[in-house]
């Protein structure tokens, strides 16, 4: 006796009779039958062709569910898409904007998805430590990364150097699109020199070398250190030949509140209506009976070490001490703690990083995260509170946030750039009753005292700390003088000329 198992036609089933099993699989598309001498055989194929098929459509249905899955670009504005796109392209470019307006966010999303949709490396770099480290992605200081040091040297001289540096060398070589942050810190000179080394390392006539190029900055905040006259990195030559197109974002995402956006546009500009400034003066309210007092931020580093000093000091119990340390992950064999290379790479991350080497807390300071440890929980560089007590077990500190999160916070590690086996270990607190203007830059604060009165001594300064808050009930002003948000002739003149080619 013979058996037609039938698992895809008209009416699946097993048939004893060839003509019934004919009529479910004559002319029916894609049909699937067989010839079995048991019955148990023709069930076995009809199951194992079932589970088969059942595989299949599951596997179809991921296949389609990974298709639809929504895209980190989708989380993007409009403008900062076309900031992506534009790189997609192969321009190098300019981006600007005010601060908080995700010019950070779009960076992470540049180094991560970019090389998925265009085969090349990205390297994020910035122009001080502290900006590297809160960039992330391995982010490195423009310095470190193109092996120039201190780049006085002459363009000869720093060739040579980087010859003779197979790190540096490699950077250069293996490089497809450099990402500069802070360009506003970067100086003409240092600029039109790494164009240079660029070209003569890589052996191109192109901008950098063909190195596809992202400026990412702000001229209205912070400029360049200087002792003569300021110059602006729009003044370079470099920028010139390699600038193919400038984006500015101007959706601010950090606050909110429509009036204070139009705030500190004016402040960015230095041009401030009778209305904002009539707000801004309302802000000089009473904020000592707060819990958690609102962070003084302040353009001098005397004025603030010696506001935390004094409300350390005054709060009783006694004084735990934090000392940053090395952890080591597999070193290699031949490595030395001691070698000077290496103590000089610490040296450079504890100047730079947001840490304290030593470190000073008591039960009821006030600190301020200097790391991300928990977003989802709002816990990120920036996030204020209060010490409420001193783990027995650990000894680390219990802190209440401002959002009212109590947290043991422990150790964090910052990477040591030229040694991934290594790590700089340390509590991510410092006290925060005061505040530096540089600083504060790239940080976020739910709470801040401002003073912006006429002792913010450089162009930039009064914006820069203005900003940081993310809204106006955030916002306690010390002093306030519309003639402290200075900008500078220079930037106001770059800035006016790109609105009239807008137009």
């Amino acid at each position: 006796m013979t058996f037609y198992a039938v698992s895809k036609g008209r009416i699946p089933g097993i048939y004893e009779d060839w003509l019934e099993a004919k009529i479910q699989v004559n002319e029916f598309p894609g049909a699937i039958f067989k010839l079995f001498k048991t019955r148990n055989e023709a069930t076995t194929f009809m199951t194992e062709d079932e589970k088969k098929e059942v595989k299949e459509v599951k596997e179809v249905k991921e296949v389609k569910e990974q298709e639809v899955k929504p895209s980190k670009l989708d989380t993007l504005t409009h403008e900062q898409r076309a900031v992506f796109d534009c790189l997609l392209e192969g321009q190098s470019m300019a981006l600007l904007g005010p601060a908080g307006v995700g010019k950070s966010y779009l960076l992470s999303i540049i180094y991560n998805e970019l090389p998925e949709h265009k085969l090349c490396k990205v390297q994020l770099c910035a122009m001080t430590g502290c900006a590297a480290l809160l960039l992330g992605n391995k982010a490195k200081t423009l310095h470190s990364w193109s092996g120039i040091g201190l780049g006085k040297d002459t363009v000869d001289a720093l060739y040579i150097k980087i010859s003779k540096n197979g790190k540096a060398k490699k950077n250069w070589k293996t490089t497809d699109v450099l990402v500069i942050d802070e360009i506003s810190m970067a100086t003409p000179d240092l600029l039109d020199k790494l164009n240079d080394l660029g070209k003569k390392i890589r052996r191109c006539s192109k901008p950098f070398g063909g190195i596809q190029i992202l400026f990412v900055g702000d001229f209205y905040q912070l400029p360049p250190v200087s002792k003569g006259e300021c110059m602006f990195a729009f003044e370079s030559a470099a920028w010139k030949e390699t600038v193919t197109s400038i984006l500015e974002l101007t959706i601010i995402q950090r606050q909110k509140d429509p009036v204070f956006q139009q705030i500190l546009m004016e402040a960015r500009a230095g041009l401030f209506s009778p209305e904002s400034c009539e707000i801004l003066e309302k802000c000089k309210r009473p904020w000592q009976q707060n819990k958690i007092r609102p962070t003084l931020i302040f353009p001098r580093r005397l004025e603030v070490d010696q506001i935390n000093s004094a409300n350390l000091e005054a709060l009783q119990g006694e004084s735990c001490t934090y000392k940053a340390s090395i952890t080591l992950t597999k070193p290699p064999i031949d490595f030395k703690e001691k070698c000077e290379a290496f103590q000089m790479a610490i040296s450079m991350l504890d100047n730079d990083a947001p840490y304290l080497v030593e470190l000073d807390l008591r039960v009821g300071a006030q600190v301020m995260l200097c790391a991300n440890i928990d977003s989802d929980m709002g816990l990120v560089n920036g996030s204020r509170g209060v010490i409420m007590r001193i783990c027995p077990a650990s000894s680390m500190p219990y802190v209440e946030f401002v959002n009212g999160v109590e947290r043991l916070i422990g150790p964090h590690e910052w990477g040591i750039e030229g040694y991934p086996f290594a790590s700089r270990t340390q509590v991510p607190l410092r006290l925060s009753y005061a505040i530096t203007i540089h600083r504060s830059q790239g940080s976020t604060l739910d709470c801040a005292l401002v003073d912006v009165g006429l002792g913010t001594f450089e162009y930039g300064q009064a914006y820069v700390a203005l900003s940081r808050v993310t809204s106006l009930d955030a916002l306690y002003i010390h002093a306030f003088d519309k003639k402290a948000f200075r900008i500078h002739p220079k930037v106001r003149a770059f800035y006016k000329e790109l609105s009239l080619n807008d137009h």
